[in-house]
């Protein structure tokens, strides 16, 4: 997991992409992010996974074709190479869903705001590095 820290904003949402062939689920989540459940910081991260897929299943937007990632290039949401790793993905038949976090959630939700972060394993990328508030 990659966390930029050098730059804080005060905005109360975060987009971010999240690419897989299969449903987010917690032990992947925790194996990418490199967690132990049982460890100090295991039961923040299970915490931000359940924010993380929470979003994604009851307010992600499905992103189908090349045309509609090529929408969100040049937005502040989406880096052009974040953009292009949708296309690609889209040609791959995996699933591209796009979502958002809230600095108003639980803490959480709120340090997911709060910082810049990617998280890319073999199973799946999740991407909210160029979301600065």
């Amino acid at each position: 997991m990659k966390v930029k820290l050098d730059f804080v904003s005060n905005s109360s949402s975060t987009s971010f992409v999240y690419i897989s062939d299969e449903e987010l689920s917690e032990d992947v989540f925790l194996e990418a992010a490199g967690v132990d459940r049982e460890g100090p910081v295991g039961d923040l991260f299970c915490q931000m996974y359940y924010e993380i897929s929470t979003a994604i299943r009851h307010y992600g937007k499905q992103i189908t074709t090349k045309e509609a990632a090529e929408v969100l290039a040049g937005s502040h949401d989406f880096t052009p190479e974040v953009v292009e790793k949708m296309k690609d993905a889209i040609d791959q038949g995996k699933s591209v869903v796009t979502s958002s976090l809230s600095s108003d959630g639980p803490l959480a939700e709120s340090l997911l705001c709060v910082e810049m972060f990617e998280i890319e394993s073999d199973r799946f990328y999740i991407n909210a590095y160029n979301n600065y508030w």
